[in-house]
């Protein structure tokens, strides 16, 4: 049912816009249209056409009878493995329907080659390069996958709550974010969101840090980005912690942090934009004495990838719809000294933000 509606959801934009197909490569916008579980890789094998009355994904061999079982479970959609390409698949479809003169859809991302197929084969057609169109479809969640990223967030809580028992001086970044790693599948992750950020003392100012073999110790703060993908959706969490006794400068530093952070999901509600979610949270950093030390967009949106639309920054200045879900990420990095960010995702809801981490913005600090 989801994904009819999803379709639906589709085909009415394809409607509004004059658009007679759309061509679909990107993995994860097949997954949300589809709703196949367990099939799909990172691999880009695969291309869907959607026309007012038709969904046919094409794919090979490698992927084609756990398609046709799933598609023959949901009903909606006609898997074809012919070994004809990309382009050749779209030529065929239009054929089949007449259509060789449509205003055909394709991704701003479509790569050039193929471009220049297309427009090879098409010589009637219209292709029309879009941008974002099933990005901006898949920002308002439904109820499905609002209970999967509250599953993806649990277990990366609790992953956490773990590895606060395993935290000591000593311990390198990298066998840190390794403990991490393990601690994220035992709880049922079945991959993580993306690479751990193990980052502590001065690498804690560089916010995409990789983790190093950097030795921990007291005086460090350590910062902890990280999530679990569970059943295809991704969870994304920042946490810090402090090693030993922190010093007036440092708690001043954290608290800011933490008040920007609070601000801004009180502030949150579905009309409001995400420039002004951003400059809130820069205002609160610039009012505590800290302007200019964030440096990155206070948030995005979060779902099958880990950066979805909508965005929490100062060049998004439309309003938040209801039911899309962001990360709230606010922090203050001092070069060659730390830094500190606290994470928070959830729902906006129609005049509130709905938190889906869990875990205390209190500072932790390990002695």
């Amino acid at each position: 049912m989801q994904a009819a509606q999803r379709i639906a959801r589709l085909r009415a934009l394809m409607a509004e816009e004059g658009i007679d197909a759309y061509v679909v490569r990107s993995v994860t916008d097949l997954i949300w249209l589809t709703g196949f579980s367990g099939v799909f890789d990172s691999e880009e094998a695969h291309c869907a056409f959607i026309s007012a009355d038709a969904c046919i994904l094409h794919t090979d061999m490698r992927y084609s009878t756990a398609l046709r079982e799933r598609a023959a479970d949901e009903g909606l959609w006609e898997i074809d493995d012919e070994r004809v390409g990309i382009s050749g698949f779209v030529v065929r479809c239009l054929a089949e329907a007449k259509s060789e003169d449509a205003t055909v859809a394709i991704d701003a991302m479509t790569p050039l080659k193929l471009y220049r197929a297309l427009v090879d084969k098409l010589p009637k057609a219209r292709l029309l390069e879009r941008e974002d169109d099933i990005l901006c479809l898949r920002s308002i969640k439904d109820a499905d996958e609002l209970a999967c990223l509250r599953a993806a967030m649990d277990i990366t809580a609790r992953a956490f709550t773990e590895l606060l028992d395993e935290i000591r001086p000593g311990l390198t970044e990298r066998e840190l974010s390794l403990e991490l790693e393990i601690a994220l599948r035992r709880n049922g992750a079945d991959e993580l969101s993306f690479p751990n950020i193990v980052a502590s003392g001065p690498n804690s100012a560089n916010p995409h840090a990789v983790p190093s073999e950097r030795i921990l110790s007291f005086g460090d703060f350590v910062v902890f980005d990280f999530g679990a993908c569970k059943d295809g959706y991704r969870a994304d969490t920042t946490r810090t912690i402090f090693l030993g006794s922190p010093d007036d400068e440092q708690r001043r530093v954290y608290e800011a942090v933490r008040g920007a952070n609070e601000a801004v999901r009180q502030a949150l509600h579905a009309g409001v934009t995400g420039k002004a979610m951003h400059e809130l949270a820069e205002e609160h950093l610039a009012d505590a004495g800290y302007a200019n030390r964030m440096g990155h967009a206070l948030g995005h949106g979060l779902g099958l990838d880990v950066h979805e639309l909508p965005t929490l920054g100062p060049s998004n200045d439309s309003a938040l719809p209801e039911d899309s879900v962001v990360t709230v990420e606010p922090g203050i990095y001092l070069p060659g000294r730390y830094g500190v960010r606290i994470e928070d995702f959830g729902c906006i809801g129609e005049d509130s933000f709905v938190d889906f981490c869990g875990l205390s913005n209190d500072l932790l600090i390990v002695e």
